[in-house]
């Protein structure tokens, strides 16, 4: 019998979400220390502290672990950037500058989550069921960005010959490039001066942006 409303105690089904999130936990810790090639069934049990059958358990295959592990990642991504939407008022300038401090630093924009971004960024375009994720959820967030400079064009606005969905794929590449660099130029990276590039790339089409 399930024991609910109770301090200390959990049901089975918070039990075994519990038990699948460090499984999952585990999994972004080998892929960022490790890449693709250290995931093993048996690794990852062993990094979560679990026994190898309770890790099968929960993930019948090390295939349908990766595909959990990366919906898990995109998960943290869109509540990431949609709370910094939402938490920043009705601004277009507050919301556009919330979600490139929220993409650049801690947590969504930590080394560890970067190398893991990047580890399966290399593996989308030979795996159709990774494309079709990360497809499916670049467009929302294209579409959400593009939406937002939209409310930004005024008078002012100079397109420098580019759409508005140019420009704002743009500024994803751009902090794509910051995150890259955060991994391999960890000495010099420094995410203030990357969100600092991001305003001045802003403001050269939208005078009337201005962000300290």
């Amino acid at each position: 019998m399930a024991v609910t409303n109770k301090i200390g105690f959990m049901t089975r089904a918070e039990q075994k979400q519990q038990t699948r999130q460090r499984i999952l936990e585990a999994t972004m810790e080998v892929i960022a220390s490790e890449g693709f090639s250290g995931v093993t069934m048996a690794k990852v049990a062993e990094k979560a502290g679990l026994s190898r059958g309770i890790g099968n358990f929960h993930f019948q295959s090390k295939e349908q672990l990766l595909l959990e592990t990366l919906r898990t990642l995109y998960k943290e991504f869109d509540e990431g950037w949609r709370n910094a939407v939402a938490d920043a008022g009705t601004s277009p300038v507050d919301q556009i500058a919330a979600v490139i401090v929220t993409i650049l630093t801690s947590p969504i924009g930590d080394t560890k989550k970067v190398a893991i971004w990047l580890a399966y960024w290399g593996e989308a375009p030979s795996r159709k069921t990774y494309l079709e994720i990360c497809e499916a959820h670049d467009r929302e967030w294209d579409n959400a960005i593009e939406h937002i400079l939209r409310q930004l064009v005024d008078e002012r606005f100079n397109s420098h010959g580019m759409t508005l969905a140019a420009i704002a794929e743009s500024l994803t590449a751009m902090m794509d490039g910051f995150w890259v660099e955060s991994l391999i130029a960890a000495d010099r990276y420094r995410a203030v001066d990357a969100i600092k590039a991001c305003y001045a790339y802003l403001e050269s089409f939208f005078p009337g942006f201005k962000k300290a």
